[in-house]
Order: structure tokens, then C-alpha cells, then sequence
């Protein structure tokens, strides 16, 4: 109404010419009429941004609107601007969801349903490395590690004390000590491995300084603690965290690569490290209570897979069903299953989206077991699927050794979210 009232005004007692000349009265009333459509939308935008800031006081939630999710965000968000936890998966900046035929993130006017969350949410980044969605509410936290423990325990070698451990039996059989016990059989973590004489792999500077870049065995062990207080934080704070969705590769975390092996346990754990796509999450090999609450995931919902016998289901010499993998080209078969294939190579050997958790190549994680070694996860392709799998532990090798060609180690790893304020997101579309 205002701009047809102006624009009459400007046309009472003009001359025909000058309302049609290109410099008259039609042109410029489009352009007030243009000014002031923009002057309106900016308005209407800032009386937005004052209601947002008002409910953000009122609800301490942050909100930002977008038009999709095809575009990494800066920010860490939900996909329906509320609060994240293990059904509501927080996005981190950097990252968007991508569906999959078994999970959708819905089209961000709620949280994503329950049987999508269940089958594994996913996430990239720009370099295509993908993840997926661990759900872990409080319950399942209790089961990973006692928060409320007020004794302090001392790493092995060292000064550098700890409160916060991995408790034992996650996973039924799969039993763990306090750190800085290092008699036979004990697995723990956080903790280090230093052999009988004190003096060894992660005591090497060979290993903490020259490959790891810490100055000390007790500043590496010191990062240790600090890294697994911090992961479960971030899960006590987002209800989860994201698990590679592939096995470690030189790409980083993405499909049809040749799985990095043959390496030092040092240098898979750099690699971990090194893969964040914003500086609003880290990426860290896997912890051994991380593995097994996964495996309770994944036997438990979804595709509910055998985690105590996964031959129907992985990468073995002795596969069974569809995972027995077989390729038939120009009339000749190939027996795919028994050998090293590279990531996601089958559709048959994943559960709830993640690949390769059973079989393929041994996963190492940052789980201590004695003095000399770090436990490997879910057993490998020339191994029995019944007697190694997914939630199967290997202690046989120390983490300065570049493995043979039978025992392939590689590395899920898990990626946590750094900063616990979030900022949500308002999503109608979902990129895919």
C-alpha cells in the first residue's frame, strides 16, 4: 500500500514523456518499488533474528535456517534445530548427511525416525570420507565407563594418573583391568605398552617423538587420558559418536581403496588423527569399548547381525550364504571371500551401513593388552568367521610391527564432536 501511494503522488501533474522516458516516473517507481521490497525482506529478516534471539534465551537452543543441506555447514547442527542426542545425531560443521536405502535423515521438519537411526545414519565431508551414527544413550554410556569413579590409577611407566577407564564385560567374556596393571591378560585403556623392561614401544622416542611428535612418553600418555576423557564427554554431550564406515585407507575413510596395512600401529594411529574435516570435530582411532558398544549396536538393531559368529556376514576363508562372494566374468568365477578386497568391496559384508567390521583385515584400536601389545578387533579374511569374528579380540602383535602378509591390520576409527554448544539447523531438503 505504501508504494502505490507514492508512486501517484510522483505522478500527479507530470507529462505523458516523462512518466515513459527511461529515466521517468515507470522506471523509477520500479526502482522504489525494488528498494523497498529489499528494505521490507531486511526487516522482516531482522524482526527474524530478534524472535530467534529472544527463544534462544528463553530455551538456551541456537537455530539457523537453511534452504538445504547440500552444503557443508560451518557450525555444528541438527537437521530439525533441536537439540542433538542418540535419535537426533548431531551433523558437525563440515560434514552433511547423505541417505542410504536402509536410513534417511527425513525432510528436516523432525528428527529422524528410529528404524533410520537404527540402520546407521551417514555423513561425509568434501573428500568423500564417510561415517556413520553410533548411538549411545546414557544406559549404554554407564556400560562403557564408570564417570562417577573417584580413585586415581597410574599408566604404566609413568606419573600421568587417570579416573576415567573402560569398564569390563561390554561385550560378554570380553573383560578388562585398570590401567597400569600389565600382568598377562590385561586388557585396559587409556593406558601404555613398554614391554618387561620399561623401555620399549611406546617408551621409544623412535616412536612417541619421531612418528607421534610428542616430546615424551609421559606428554603421549597424558594425551592419551585426555583424548579418551574427551571422547566420552562428547558422547555424554551428543549421545553418540561416528564410526569410520569403511576401513582406514592412504584416501582416508571411503569405498573401493586398498585398506591400509602393513604399517606400524604408530602410524595407523597418526593417520586417525588426521582426517578432520573442521576444526569443530577430531578424528581418533577407535577405543576397544567404542568397538564392542558397536558390535552391541549392530547385533541388537537394525540388521541385527551375528556378532559372535559372523560368517554369514563378513569377509572369511570360510564364509557363509551371500557373503560366500563369488564373481562369475566372461563365464570364469573368482572366488572373492578368503582374500583381501578393498573397502566395501561386498554389500553382503557390512551391518547397520558400516563395512568390513567382520573379516577382510584385522582393526586396530587403542586398547592396551600387557606390556607389549595393542588389541586388534573383528578377525580377517583368512580367519574362521565363527572363531574370529566381529566382536572377536587378537593380543598376538605389538604395535611395532608391520604385520605379515597373512595378518592385515588397518583401523576404524571414531570421530567425536569438540565443541557441546550447538548450533542447530532448520532443514526442509536434505542433500543426497
Amino acid at each position: 500500500m505504501v508504494v502505490t501511494i507514492v508512486v501517484l503522488l510522483i505522478l500527479a501533474g507530470v507529462s505523458i514523456s516523462l512518466i515513459l522516458d527511461n529515466n521517468g516516473i515507470i522506471k523509477r517507481s520500479k526502482d522504489v518499488r525494488k528498494q523497498y521490497g529489499e528494505a521490507q525482506a531486511n526487516e522482516q529478516e531482522q524482526m527474524g533474528d530478534i524472535s530467534e534471539w529472544i527463544d534462544e534465551q528463553a530455551t538456551g537452543k541456537v537455530s539457523e535456517k537453511v534452504k538445504s543441506f547440500k552444503t557443508a555447514k560451518d557450525e555444528n547442527a541438527t537437521i530439525n534445530g533441536e537439540e542433538g542426542n542418540s535419535n537426533n545425531p548431531t551433523i558437525p560443521a563440515g560434514y552433511v548427511p547423505i541417505n542410504t536405502d536402509t536410513s534417511s535423515w527425513g525432510d528436516g521438519s523432525s528428527a529422524p525416525t528410529q528404524d533410520s537411526v537404527d540402520h546407521g545414519l551417514v555423513i561425509k565431508d568434501d573428500s568423500n570420507n564417510e561415517w556413520v551414527w553410533i548411538p549411545v544413550d546414557k544406559t549404554t554410556l554407564a556400560t562403557m565407563c564408570n564417570t562417577s569413579n573417584e580413585t586415581e590409577y597410574t599408566l604404566c611407566e609413568t606419573s600421568v594418573t587417570t579416573k576415567l577407564y573402560s569398564k569390563s564385560e561390554i561385550i560378554k567374556r570380553e573383560t578388562r583391568t585398570t590401567p597400569g596393571t600389565s600382568t598377562s591378560g590385561s586388557y585396559r585403556e587409556p593406558d601404555l605398552v613398554v614391554s618387561d623392561d620399561g623401555a620399549s614401544h611406546d617408551a621409544k622416542d623412535t616412536y612417541y617423538k619421531t612418528i607421534l611428535g610428542f616430546d615424551s612418553k609421559e606428554k603421549m600418555a597424558e594425551a592419551f587420558v585426555a583424548d579418551y576423557s574427551e571422547m566420552i564427554e562428547s558422547i555424554k554431550k551428543c549421545g553418540g559418536f561416528y564410526i569410520g564406515r569403511y576401513e582406514l585407507s592412504e584416501a582416508g575413510v571411503q569405498k573401493n581403496q586398498p585398506t591400509l596395512v602393513k604399517t606400524k600401529w604408530y602410524n595407523l594411529y597418526k593417520k586417525c588423527k588426521s582426517l578432520n574435516a573442521s576444526d569443530k570435530v577430531e578424528t581418533r582411532m577407535i577405543w576397544g569399548c567404542q568397538w564392542d558398544v558397536t558390535c552391541n549396536f549392530i547385533a541388537n538393531k537394525g540388521d541385527k547381525k551375528d556378532i559372535t559368529d559372523s560368517r554369514t556376514w563378513g569377509n572369511y576363508h570360510n564364509s557363509e550364504g551371500d557373503a560366500k562372494v563369488i564373481v562369475t566374468e566372461n563365464g570364469t568365477e573368482t572366488k572373492k571371500y578368503g582374500t583381501k578386497q578393498n573397502t566395501g568391496y561386498s554389500e553382503y559384508w557390512k551391518a547397520n551401513n558400516i563395512y568390513d567390521l567382520a573379516g577382510n583385515c584385522y582393526e586396530w584400536t587403542q586398547e592396551a593388552y600387557d606390556t607389549v601389545n595393542r588389541a586388534g578387533r573383528g578377525g580377517y579374511c583368512l580367519s574362521n568367521g565363527y572363531y574370529s569374528p566381529a566382536s572377536y579380540r587378537s593380543s598376538n602383535y605389538g604395535p611395532d610391527s608391520d604385520s605379515d602378509g597373512g595378518l592385515r591390520f588397518s583401523s576404524h576409527f571414531n570421530n567425536k564432536v569438540r565443541e557441546y554448544k550447538l548450533k542447530c539447523v532448520k532443514a526442509k531438503n536434505v542433500g543426497l
